[in-house]
């Protein structure tokens, strides 16, 4: 099956839309994310090496492991959603197409 009759599919066009509307929020937040801890650091740099009560640990450390958990939360949803909508597409698209899975 050629590309272009690939495209022609209506699960093609599903896929393209399935994958941008989870791209687009899960990018948008993990920038948010990152960018907010960067001008954190460039504008507050202070606030952030403040110790959190009585202890050695910073609001900066808490913050950036707190990015690092999100983006992993971040990629949690994306597998989930990927394999529940992304990969049934997927599919369906390379069996039509004549390929075997």
């Amino acid at each position: 099956m050629q590309i272009e009759s690939i495209r022609q599919l209506p699960e093609y066009a599903a896929l393209t839309r399935a994958r941008k509307k989870i791209m687009w929020p899960l990018s948008l937040a993990t920038i948010g994310a990152y960018f907010a801890l960067i001008l954190t650091i460039a504008f507050h740099p202070t606030t952030l090496g403040m110790p959190i009560g009585d202890g050695v640990t910073s609001i900066g450390m808490v913050l950036g492991l707190g990015v690092i958990l999100f983006c992993m939360v971040i990629t949690g949803i994306y597998v989930s959603y990927a394999n529940r909508v992304l990969e049934p597409l997927t599919k369906a698209i390379v069996q039509k197409a004549g390929g075997q899975q």
